[in-house]
């Protein structure tokens, strides 16, 4: 299996709920940048010019590039120094951010131990899914196809910024047509497999381990 797992994937793709799975059993470290910003935020010892930066976050859009790899980097480092693969969640937001990532491979020799895979879903069932996911928190509930799955650590709890609005703002700036240019690069560089996230969990999950050869 490749020692550098990249998910891909539009909001409520079900990557975050793979991510932690693919970590979970084969050892890896789970890097989503979004929750150590997320993390960062809440720290009171952070760096106020960091700080500054996670504005864009809280409305809703992206962050700061620098500030990005800044935590990313320092997480992969730690996990390469441990001996772990690594798999990247929602760290890749751009083609300039892809460029960066490949590169600091390229300087540790890892280029070729990379695959991206992508969990398309229509942005349709994007909205769908996260809206949903907030109405099932506002009575206190988890969504039942989280809630039943067999995958470990899948049950996923609302966000703040699954808000409706913010949920479609989120979908302009990190939809489809978003990513398109990212999966374009990685796919010109022989390194992108495609995974159908419109089926279960577990069937995703599947599909996954079968792409990986696991």
């Amino acid at each position: 299996m490749k020692k550098i797992i990249i998910l891909m994937g539009i909001p409520g793709s079900g990557k975050g709920t793979q991510a932690h799975r693919l970590a979970t059993q084969f050892g890896y470290t789970h890097i989503s940048t979004g929750n150590f910003l997320r993390t960062l935020a809440e720290d009171s010892h952070a760096d106020p010019d960091d700080l500054a930066k996670l504005d864009a976050m809280r409305a809703g859009g992206l962050v700061d590039n620098e500030l990005i790899y800044k935590v990313a980097f320092h997480a992969i480092e730690a996990s390469f120094a441990e001996g772990k693969g690594v798999v990247l969640d929602g760290a890749i937001r751009s083609v300039e951010q892809a460029e960066r990532y490949q590169d600091f491979f390229a300087g540790k020799g890892l280029a070729s131990d990379v695959v991206v895979c992508e969990i398309a879903i229509s942005d349709e069932e994007s909205l769908a899914r996260l809206t949903t996911r907030l109405a099932y928190a506002v009575r206190g509930e988890v969504v039942p196809a989280l809630a039943t799955s067999s995958v470990g650590g899948a049950i996923e709890s609302a966000r703040a910024d699954d808000d409706r609005e913010v949920v479609e703002k989120r979908l302009e700036e990190q939809g489809n047509r978003a990513i398109a240019p990212i999966l374009s690069y990685y796919d010109g560089l022989g390194l992108l497999v495609r995974i159908d996230g419109a089926k279960t969990i577990d069937e995703v999950a599947n599909e996954i381990d079968r792409l990986l050869n696991v």
